[in-house]
């Protein structure tokens, strides 16, 4: 597996949870852990072989690590 240096976040002030659902929840699949206090996401490729995870701890970073790795895949 590759590394890949954390991409800075350009972060919105505010988003909430239902937001990010909105917005990326068709795509993605969006959890929130409430014993870590953490959001996370999944998306995996159709044939099921690759999955892409990225976590953080308010969705408002989370919906923009999601739109760099939108950006990234295009």
């Amino acid at each position: 597996m590759a590394h890949h240096d954390p991409t800075p976040a350009r972060v919105r002030a505010t988003v909430t949870g239902r937001e990010l659902q909105q917005q990326y929840g068709d795509r993605w699949s969006i959890a929130f852990e409430p014993a870590l206090r953490v959001w996370s996401a999944e998306r995996r490729s159709p044939d099921g072989r690759h999955r892409r995870f990225l976590s953080e701890h308010t969705p408002a970073v989370l919906a923009d690590k999601l739109a760099v790795a939108e950006r990234a895949q295009r």
